[in-house]
């Protein structure tokens, strides 16, 4: 009876054994070379994303428009590309935390203000969402109700008033813009402190 052909299992798909390890090790090299660099072009396009959805909130103050009205006014803008989620916000005078817009002009006025009605105009700032280049005014005095002198007198004085927030992308990284102490640019955190006397609108 004829058995057959020999059938050696051990036998290479090639026949040589140094050219099947080769392509062995050729094949896992290429294999591992594909997870790397499918992981680094996932990393670069998270990266690229959170870049386009990066904030950039800052505050500042201004005194006076183009129609010629005059009056102290504090605004925050989203300067980024991304939406900036508005956690908390400090206002300082001279070093000390003000807790409210009458505080602050208060402090400001000093003796000048105890015979002064003081109205002014405020908007919530924590807890909005500035879109990209939105402004938002968060206090504005006119003269038209405060009086010239008091109005010189506060302008004067917006120097020394810092004010410090903290906000969020829509990825939850978070930056401290401090201009209570004139540190620039907003430097990240991991998440927003929670102020010792935040200023209340």
């Amino acid at each position: 009876m004829d058995a057959g052909p020999d059938l050696d299992s051990h036998r290479r798909p090639t026949g040589r054994a140094w050219l099947d390890v080769v392509l062995g090790i050729s094949a896992v090299a290429i294999s591992l070379t594909s997870l790397l660099l499918a992981i680094g072009n996932g990393d670069a396009m998270k990266r690229l994303v959170q870049a386009n959805s990066w904030p950039f909130v800052s505050v500042g103050f201004s005194n006076g428009d183009e129609t010629g009205d005059r009056f102290l006014r504090f605004e925050a803008k989203n300067n980024g590309i991304g939406p900036a989620k508005v956690q908390t916000l400090e206002v300082f005078y001279n070093g000390k935390p003000m807790s409210d817009p009458r505080m602050l002009i208060l402090a400001i006025l000093g003796p000048a203000a105890n015979s002064v009605r003081i109205p002014y105009r405020d908007s919530a700032l924590v807890g909005e969402v500035l879109s990209p280049r939105e402004l938002k005014y968060i206090l504005t005095v006119s003269d038209k109700h405060i009086g010239p002198a008091n109005l010189e007198r506060l302008s004067s004085e917006a120097r020394n008033v810092g004010i410090r927030t903290c906000y969020c992308s829509v990825f939850d990284e978070c930056w401290i813009f401090d201009g209570a102490s004139r540190i620039s640019p907003p430097r990240s955190v991991k998440v927003c402190p929670v102020p010792k006397i935040p200023f209340e609108l």
